[in-house]
């Protein structure tokens, strides 16, 4: 692979990491990453090209005037015949084309005509926003047919990437599921073909999509129905939430469509989105015809936690679905698995999580089990409650406090919380007696009652490890039409992740009416997950055999790497090492069945050993190493086909790996 492929990955990634984390109201602004200069497109090194920026006006079917923006050299390239490839950013909601300016610039210097706009009703361009809608995804359909036409900056209309997240990610997949957008490849961060419903899954207001529907006019001029969308969310009234709940995923969710979509895509999501949970990725999975590739886990933006080895292996993810999809290299990205996930676990880094990456060639991934965990006063046990009892969460609110007046305090301060009580359940498991990985979305089967006719329940699920404890994942449910003293069973879905809890750890659940954590504080502030109801009620929970959590887990005798979910811990295995082809580091798993000594050796061709990987007694379990080709070879790096050989005892095992430089 040329180096120039290698480093396209580093402007990607920050690209959208510049993309992901929308400007938010209430003094939030956007956070934006540095980022190194982008290599050339076109064979013969890293030459600087003089750039040509033109800013100039595009008029839309409706007349609506949006502000644009290209880059481009100002000479061609004759080792590009057909001119030089073409990039559309998509920048994030209450954002503009400005924002993307310095990375168009130095991504045109290296060989790209790169275009940028704002979508209506932001930056300089006319109109009002419909927030992430067809209208739109229309939009963007418009403009890259425009471009393509656009002869005088010297692009290649066969290779149009468009990239971007949040709002940029939705909008081209969106319009691609639409069935009019024809460009080479997208790359879709931070989105979910069911983005709308999500801001109101379960009846429960995130308070992210009030920040999307709090922008100042200078930064977002909405449409009349968005704004009534912003007084609804701060209503008290049942139908006001009634008409949020029916007006806003029309004409913005796209699960419907996504058979119709035949662009190749990538798409990543973060576990710990504030915006939009990951499942609506992982449930379309099903209707995506066309080439995929998901990555569920680290990335940056929407108030996830980062991590720098899986923002280490991105390079490799990126730059295989540039060198297919945009620069025609073969490297047989079609027939390696399609699903990468990072699952969290601990040592924290930073208070954020360890992420160990993974893969499967299907999802779900292979031999997932039920844990269902039922609740028992101040305890989670593997059987339901013989008693039968109850437990109660009570929601005192005085002083007329109204939606409104919590926003404006941030849900905090003295005013706040002699107006608003915070109350919690909490509920503790055993010791866990051996590894336990959540995979998936939690569910949570409620059998409640209220004396009130609007009831909230938010469920927050913790791994606790001595004296740490960690969020990891939630399950948040409003009763907007309760039948008063009536008791319900229902089952609430929650927010998907993978997560690792270890032999030893305990899983706490706490049942809360202010869905507040201080694992949320860098991106939430002192705000809610979700807009809590502000009406006084008595919220009881039945601990019967209908009140349980449950959990798609895997154990260590299931436990799968990288799609190879048929080993169990009697088995002696070598796995293949990922990425395979690799430049210059690559990760090699093997499991050992009995504690012994065990080498790891790789060898070249002629069967020379060249390097010695672990030569050391181990434990009987399963291990990971890396091999860093450029520590053994240095600046004489060369192309080529090596071997790694792993023995323990009588057993050994060989495999192949490709290095391409």
């Amino acid at each position: 692979m040329r180096k120039e492929y290698m480093y396209f990955y580093i402007f990607t990634l920050a690209f959208l990491f510049s993309l992901a984390q929308p400007g938010l109201s209430q003094q939030k602004s956007a956070e934006k990453c540095n980022f190194p200069l982008l290599p050339s497109s076109a064979p013969g090194g890293d030459l600087v090209l003089t750039v040509i920026k033109e800013n100039f006006s595009f008029s839309m079917r409706d007349n609506v005037t949006i502000d644009c923006s290209r880059y481009f050299p100002n000479a061609p390239n004759p080792l590009l015949p057909n001119g030089y490839p073409a990039v559309i950013m998509c920048h994030g909601f209450g954002d503009r084309k400005e924002a993307l300016d310095s990375l168009a610039k130095l991504q045109a210097q290296f060989g790209y005509c790169v275009y940028t706009y704002s979508m209506r009703g932001q930056g300089l361009s006319g109109g009002q926003s419909n927030m992430i809608s067809r209208i739109e995804a229309m939009d963007l359909v418009e403009f890259t047919n425009f471009i393509k036409q656009d002869a005088h900056t010297g692009l290649d209309s066969s290779k149009v990437l468009i990239m971007g997240g949040s709002q940029g990610g939705i909008i081209p997949y969106m319009a691609a599921c639409m069935g009019n957008l024809h460009v080479r490849c997208i790359i879709s961060a931070l989105s979910s073909p069911e983005f709308a419903s999500s801001w109101i899954e379960n009846n429960s207001v995130k308070m992210t999509l009030l920040w999307s529907l709090s922008y100042p006019q200078d930064t977002v001029r909405y449409s009349p129905l968005l704004q009534s969308m912003h007084n609804w969310v701060l209503s008290s009234s049942p139908d006001k939430m009634d008409s949020l709940i029916y007006w806003l995923p029309l004409q913005r969710d796209f699960t419907s469509l996504v058979p119709q979509n035949n662009v190749p895509i990538l798409l990543e999501n973060s576990w710990e989105d504030k915006f939009f949970n990951a499942s609506g990725n992982i449930n379309s999975i099903p209707f995506v015809n066309s080439p995929k590739r998901y990555y569920f886990g680290a990335v940056k933006g929407h108030g996830g936690d980062t991590s720098f080895t899986e923002n280490n292996w991105h390079k490799n993810f990126f730059n295989e679905w540039f060198s297919y999809w945009l620069f025609n290299i073969n490297n047989g990205i079609l027939t390696r698995p399609k699903y990468h996930y990072a699952y969290t676990a601990y040592p924290l880094i930073n208070n954020m999580w360890t992420f160990v990456h993974d893969s499967s060639a299907v999802w779900p991934v292979n031999n997932l089990t039920n844990l269902q965990l039922y609740f028992h006063p101040s305890h989670l046990k593997t059987i339901p409650n013989p008693l039968n009892s109850s437990a109660q969460l009570n929601n005192s609110v005085t002083g007329g406090l109204t939606m409104q007046d919590a926003v404006d305090m941030e849900f905090t301060g003295q005013q706040f919380n002699s107006q608003f009580q915070k109350n919690q359940l909490v509920f503790d498991s055993d010791s866990l007696l051996q590894d336990t990985k959540l995979m998936g979305v939690p569910v949570i089967n409620l059998d409640y009652s209220s004396n009130s006719t609007i009831c909230q329940f938010n469920f927050q699920v913790y791994d606790v490890r001595g004296t740490n404890s960690k969020l990891v994942t939630r399950i948040n449910y409003t009763d907007r039409h309760n039948i008063v003293n009536t008791r319900k069973n229902l089952s609430i879905n929650g927010e998907a992740h993978s997560h690792l809890f270890k032999k030893g750890d305990v899983i706490r659940i706490i049942m809360t009416n202010l869905d507040t954590s201080p694992e949320d504080t860098s991106f939430l502030g002192t705000n809610p997950f979700v807009l809590p109801v502000l009406n006084n009620s008595i919220n009881n929970i039945y601990l019967s055999y209908n009140c349980y959590v449950n959990m798609q887990v895997q154990y260590p005798g299931t436990l799968g790497v990288n799609g190879n979910s048929n080993i169990t811990p009697s088995d002696f295995y070598l796995y293949q090492n990922y990425p395979n082809p690799f430049n210059p580091t690559t990760n090699i798993k093997y499991q050992i069945a009995n504690s012994g000594f065990v080498t790891l050796k790789v060898y070249d061709i002629l069967g020379k050993e060249i390097a010695t990987l672990v030569n050391e007694f181990k434990k009987a379990g399963i291990y990971e190493t890396q091999f860093s080709a450029d520590k053994i070879f240095g600046s004489q790096i060369s192309s080529g086909i090596y071997f790694y050989k792993l023995t323990e005892g009588d057993n050994m095992a060989v495999k192949k790996l490709l290095l391409i430089k």
